[in-house]
């Protein structure tokens, strides 16, 4: 298998898992994977052009926002670039839906396998990092301009997820999971 195959195979089997990690959290359903379902996953930017996430779904608590997820099953901590990236798309999804007045409020995640921008971690959520983003990758807002209410907006909405392989021996089986959310749906 040859170097790219590798990285995309490895790439679907973290977006695999990270859906199942989400979903043992019995917060959210992770019904949409890119691999299976790419329209369910992809919003529109500013610029008109489409941006599909790995995973996409909705959280199943009082908070029923939906929320698209970026999984990055790296060992390196080589992501910075991708993810000031990935902000752009956020803001630009955001601000899209503001715009055409129907912002359905989604939440978006970074989950990764490795922290990056060690330095910065603290800020990594934070409206100026969003904005120093935006203006690096502005071609994506087409001809509007930042504005900083949208990304304070896009800021609150953030999750940074840092996942291992070690984690799956703390995932709730898949048994005591359909326990549990037949309780749920049964209002009990």
């Amino acid at each position: 298998m040859a170097a790219g195959e590798q990285q995309q195979e490895k790439g679907r089997e973290g977006a695999y898992f990270a859906r199942e990690w989400l979903e043992s959290t019995t917060r959210v359903h992770v019904p949409w994977v890119v691999y299976e379902a790419e329209q369910m996953t992809t919003l529109t930017l500013l610029n008109g052009k489409h941006e599909s996430w790995d995973l996409a779904g909705y959280f199943t608590g009082e908070k029923k926002n939906q929320f698209y997820a970026e999984v990055k099953a790296y060992s390196s901590d080589n992501q910075g670039p991708k993810y000031r990236e990935y902000l752009t798309d956020c803001y630009s999804a955001t601000a899209k839906m503001i715009k055409d007045g129907i912002d359905r409020e989604c939440e978006f995640m970074w989950i990764t396998w490795h922290p990056f921008s060690m330095g910065a971690w603290t800020k990594l959520c934070d409206a100026e990092t969003i904005e120093e983003a935006v203006k690096q990758h502005s071609h994506k807002l087409g001809d509007d301009e930042y504005d900083p209410e949208i990304g304070k907006k896009v800021a609150d909405r953030l999750w940074l997820i840092v996942l291992s392989e070690r984690q799956e021996e703390l995932m709730m089986n898949r048994e005591y999971l359909g326990h549990i959310r037949s309780y749920i749906t049964r209002g009990v």
